[in-house]
Parts: C-alpha cells; sequence; structure tokens
C-alpha cells in the first residue's frame, strides 16, 4: 500500500471514529427490540412516584442567556405532579414550586411573591427555561415514559458494544428513539413532534434503589436549553401527602402578610 493510500485510510477510520459507533440494522426476526421494549414498558409500570434530593444545572443561550445551578428537594408522581424546593443556605428554602397536574402555585420566600393558577405550557420554561411539560419531566427523572400503541417499531439497530437503539413512529409524524446499552439500561430517548421539533434525554449513574436500577444522572437538551439533574437519597413509590402538590397554605399566609 503506498504512503498516500495510507494517509487516505488512516483518515477515513480517524473520521469513523469521531462520528461515534455503526448502527447496523437489525433483521426483523432479532427478538432484541421486542424484548427490550417489554422489559422497558414493565419497569415504566412499577414506578408511580419518586422522592430525592437533587442538583440541577440549567444552562441556556437564547433568548437572554441563563446559568442556573441550585440544589433542591424533588418530589413527583405520575401522570403530571410535581413538587420542587430550592435550597439555599444550610437548608433554607428560597422557592417552591408545585403542580398537581392542572394547576400550578409558585412561591418565592424572599420576595414573598406567590403565583398560582391553571397549568400552561409555558411553566417549566418561566421557572427553569425548560420546554418540556410536567409529565414529560415527571417521566424522564423517573426512567423513561410509558410508551403507548400509537408508536409501533419502525426500525431496529445493533449500537456500540452491545447495545439496541429501537425507533418508534406514528401516523401524525412524530417519533420516539430508546437507546439500551448491552445491559439492557436505557441510556438515550430522543422524542421527535412535528409541532415542537426534537428532544433529548440521557440516562448515566445507575444505582440501585430498593432492587430498581435507576439513573441517577439525567441530562436533558431541547435544543435551546441543556439541563442536568443529579439525584441522590432517592425513594421510589413513596407514600406522599395527598396535598404535597399544592400550596394553599403558603397561599392564604403571603396573602394575609402581604395585607
Amino acid at each position: 500500500m503506498s504512503r498516500a493510500r495510507g494517509l487516505a485510510v488512516a483518515a477515513l477510520l480517524a473520521l469513523a471514529a469521531c462520528a461515534g459507533p455503526v448502527a447496523v440494522p437489525l433483521p426483523r426476526d432479532d427478538p432484541r427490540p421486542a424484548a427490550l421494549l417489554a422489559a422497558f414498558a414493565e419497569q415504566a409500570g412499577r414506578r408511580e412516584g419518586l422522592r430525592g434530593d437533587a442538583r440541577l444545572a440549567v444552562d441556556a443561550d437564547s433568548p437572554q442567556p441563563l446559568h442556573l445551578r441550585s440544589r433542591q428537594s424533588l418530589w413527583l408522581e405520575r401522570p403530571a405532579s410535581l413538587r420542587i424546593e430550592v435550597q439555599g443556605m444550610l437548608g433554607a428554602t428560597l422557592a417552591v414550586l408545585a403542580i398537581d397536574g392542572r394547576q400550578y402555585a409558585f412561591f418565592d420566600t424572599g420576595s414573598r411573591r406567590f403565583d398560582q393558577g391553571p397549568l400552561t405550557d409555558d411553566v417549566l420554561w418561566r421557572v427553569a427555561r425548560l420546554s418540556l411539560q410536567p409529565d414529560e419531566v415527571v417521566a424522564v427523572v423517573l426512567g423513561g415514559p410509558r410508551l403507548g400503541p400509537d408508536l409501533p417499531v419502525r426500525a431496529a439497530y445493533a449500537v456500540g458494544e452491545g447495545g439496541v437503539r429501537v425507533e418508534l413512529g406514528g401516523d401524525e409524524g412524530a417519533s420516539r428513539a430508546l437507546e439500551f446499552d448491552a445491559e439492557g439500561k436505557l441510556r438515550a430517548w430522543v422524542a421527535r413532534d412535528p409541532d415542537r421539533g426534537v428532544w433529548t434525554a440521557r440516562f448515566d449513574d445507575y444505582a440501585d434503589v430498593a432492587g430498581e436500577s435507576l439513573a441517577h444522572r439525567v441530562s436533558i437538551d431541547t435544543g435551546d436549553t441543556r439541563a442536568v439533574l443529579q439525584l441522590s437519597h432517592v425513594e421510589l413509590n413513596p407514600s406522599l401527602p395527598a396535598d404535597i402538590f399544592r400550596l394553599d397554605g403558603l397561599a392564604a399566609r403571603s396573602g394575609a402578610e402581604g395585607g
């Protein structure tokens, strides 16, 4: 082999390495995609809620730069209920956001400002510049959304070292892609919707929680915002107070102090 040809081959190999693992289409009778999806659906069905602590990092470039770092206490429950308490020095609560699936409430302890009302599509955008819905955040932190029958399997690929990527697609242009590693752990979730574009979640730092393997590091990229949630002291399916996703008491106290 001539020196020039050898250099060309080396350059092509280097480009292939930079491009990441090659995706090889799996034959239709390969049992792995169906088995992975069945195990994933069973896992999602067991997970209804979560309580834990978290460190959140949010970086956004537009419309205005944002670099947010916070420590939080977190409670959530399917399908779309969550409570986030932002913690300051010595564990003092700086702010609380509560969503019960229908209403939201936000309380800033420093300014004593209290907002509440019907849940809107932009609540998480206004609070954390994250263009996701509460049900999507709940599902991602619990390890992945539940899959509906409207998104059948369109293709499957072998990726990396023993990994599998399964692509699902519906008739309305929506699609999902799930990438599993060789151990069957979900590593990436890609959601594409015609009216919203694409967002991606990545799952790392798996650790055991009461017999369940749960990702303790979740990274979300919506194109305009990147968020990383690092979980700790996690409890799955905890028994939660009925009113934990409401701030009725804070609303009354805030109104009395403001008046």
